[in-house]
């Protein structure tokens, strides 16, 4: 559904309370998409890579949450009702920092080149995975970060059961999740083998074919927020898991 910028807002939606927030401490995106469906697809995707979301659908909406709160990036649709938003982004990044992602229903060169000389720090076109745009996400904020600035470590706590994000956030486990992640650190780099992990994790015997195991650990990827490759925990091809580290306590 299109609505035009000057009608009545609908507001934010999916908005934590400041107080949340500061809670949670996530990196803030503000998603700008007069398409319902595709926002709440989107806002889904980004929340499973450790992001909040916020989305607005019109323009003055945009400009509403940007005076109540600056996000770390904003996913930005090109055409929101009438306005092409290429054409106000001057205006935009004269209210924010944050970073700017167009995200465009076409390719055209001419106004990719626009959007990136007025403000835009990235383009992309429709139809684009979750997937990618989480990585161009974490492009930018990997960019805005001061040179010289080590990047924050995850951290495993065995006393809260849980995965501490960098900003001491904690992710909570499965008793199946936990069980593995005391199992590979334990194991101290070395390989670790399903039959194992089975006996651990669920406390029965690995059998051919069972895949409990690789699901697991295909969740925990998932939590530490792992688009590609293996991440902290490698797969042996053919002998198991070995993890490779991040901080514990």
């Amino acid at each position: 559904m299109n609505l035009d910028p000057a009608s009545p807002l609908s507001g934010p939606r999916g908005r934590q309370t400041t107080g949340e927030r500061a809670a949670d401490q996530l990196p803030a995106i503000l998603i700008v998409d007069d398409e319902a469906d595709w926002a709440e697809e989107l806002s889904a995707t980004v929340r499973r890579y450790g992001f909040d979301v916020v989305i607005a659908d019109n323009w003055a909406a945009m400009m509403t949450e940007l005076a109540r709160q600056q996000p770390a990036a904003i996913l930005l649709d090109q055409h929101l009702g009438s306005v092409d938003t290429i054409q106000r982004l001057a205006q935009l990044r004269a209210v924010t920092r944050a970073a700017i992602i167009m995200v465009a229903a076409s390719s055209d060169e001419v106004d990719r080149i626009l959007g990136l000389e007025t403000g835009a720090d990235d383009f992309l076109a429709k139809p684009v995975s979750g997937r990618e745009v989480v990585a161009r996400l974490r492009a930018r904020l990997r960019d805005a970060r001061p040179q010289g600035t080590a990047a924050p470590r995850w951290q495993f706590s065995e006393g809260r059961r849980a995965l501490i994000r960098p900003d001491g956030a904690a992710v909570p486990l499965t008793s199946a999740e936990f069980e593995l992640m005391l199992a590979l650190v334990h194991g101290q780099g070395a390989t670790q083998s399903r039959e194992k992990l089975t006996q651990l994790a669920f406390g029965r015997d690995w059998r051919f074919g069972d895949r409990s195991v690789d699901n697991s650990i295909a969740g925990l990827r998932r939590k530490l927020g792992i688009e590609e490759g293996d991440g902290c925990i490698r797969t042996v091809r053919g002998a198991g898991y070995v993890f490779i580290g991040f901080d514990r306590h």
